[in-house]
């Protein structure tokens, strides 16, 4: 691997962490780099989401101040992350990899839709909530601590789970408002709930990915590792303090640009 390679992917993995800890959709940097790199579409997927479970850690340790009082939720959510982690994960095995290729393209629309919906969800969600319980919308500072995760929030997060098992870019924007319809207020806890949830998803996803024979290219794996781990932590400071509009028009017209890319790609290889 030369210098330049390197550079790039170490430079890919660290917008990739940012972009996970800053508004989620990660994936829509890594996953095209790497199948760019030729990797297939599978071993790409599988490749990038071990590589990135380092910037997801450092997002979630720039978070740790910001999750006072949310132990009942760190708790209640991890069974349905780890059960959804592993359904997502074998689905994806299991689908053949000229099948996941042709729909790589519709799941990145999909993703990058979801990642541009994210704040007019979440808000739309705090509205309701607002609304059914006669409160303000708070989106800022709240200290009230969250009672226990209900039956039907685990349930939508169980769903929330196998998708990002099985690909997961954009599932942030849906976390964040099955969150706001729980009841959560306060935008920063929410977030730090968001990189929870993703990060053991993710963490589940790898290890099944992992213990197939020749799918994760480590080689890469190790290169981004850095960059990811750098990008989430730095990222995650930053986003407490900053507006996040630019990064999301950014990474809004990259989702749009990569599909775009994909489905050319893939129409050149069935047609080839």
């Amino acid at each position: 691997m030369s210098f330049t390679e390197i550079a790039i992917l170490t430079a890919c993995a660290a917008a990739a962490g940012a972009v996970n800890a800053l508004a989620g959709g990660g994936m829509l940097v890594a996953y095209p780099v790497l199948v760019a790199f030729g990797l297939s579409p599978i071993a790409g997927n599988a490749t990038a989401t071990v590589a990135l479970l380092a910037g997801g850690i450092g997002a979630q340790l720039g978070y740790r101040k910001e999750m006072k009082g949310t132990a009942p939720y760190l708790k209640g959510l991890v069974l349905p992350c780890i059960a959804g982690g592993i359904a997502g994960a074998f689905l994806l095995l299991k689908t053949p990899p000229r099948d996941f290729a042709a729909l790589v393209p519709g799941l990145v629309l999909l993703a990058t839709f979801l990642f541009a919906a994210q704040a007019p969800l979440t808000r739309l969600a705090l509205q309701i909530h607002a609304r059914l319980t006669g409160g303000d919308v708070v989106v800022a500072e709240s200290n009230a601590g969250p009672t226990a995760p209900t039956a039907m929030l685990l349930g939508v997060q169980f769903l929330v789970s196998i998708y990002i098992g099985y690909f997961g870019a954009g599932a942030g924007a849906i976390m964040l408002a099955s969150f706001g319809f729980a009841g959560l207020v306060n935008i920063h806890q929410m977030n730090g709930l968001k990189l929870w949830c993703g990060m053991l998803t993710n963490i589940t996803a790898a290890v099944v990915f992992s213990a197939q024979p020749g799918l994760v290219h480590w080689p890469l794996v190790i290169v981004m590792t850095c960059g990811s781990l750098i990008g989430g932590y730095a990222s995650s400071r930053i986003a407490q303090r900053v507006s996040d509009k630019s990064v999301r028009l950014t990474i809004v017209l990259i989702g749009v640009a990569m599909a775009a890319w994909l489905a050319v790609s893939a129409l050149r290889s069935r047609s080839g």
